[in-house]
């Protein structure tokens, strides 16, 4: 319960709305497959897979486009592979 609080804590600190950030909270933790609460570049697509299809017009773009590896490593700020939640949570 604690990685959810963190998880739900860093994400709401992006959200557009409380529902959305309620949203993103669930796709990150069903795209973060091992549990680790940072995304690898293939947890990264399923999660902006599922934001896409939740409606999240950033990630419709990044799917649209096929743009995961750059969006990756623009979020990608310490280059170490991951992203944690607080990474995601400053996209605008």
């Amino acid at each position: 319960m604690k990685t959810r609080h963190l998880i739900a804590t860093a994400l709401s600190l992006s959200l557009v709305t409380p529902l959305a950030a309620f949203a993103q909270q669930e796709v990150f933790l069903a795209a973060d497959k091992n549990g680790d609460t940072e995304l690898d570049s293939s947890e990264f697509k399923t999660f902006i897979d599922g934001l896409a299809a939740a409606g999240n017009p950033m990630a419709g773009k990044i799917q649209g486009a096929g743009r995961y590896s750059l969006a990756f490593g623009r979020i990608d700020k310490d280059k170490n592979g991951l992203l944690t939640p607080t990474e995601l949570a400053a996209l605008k």
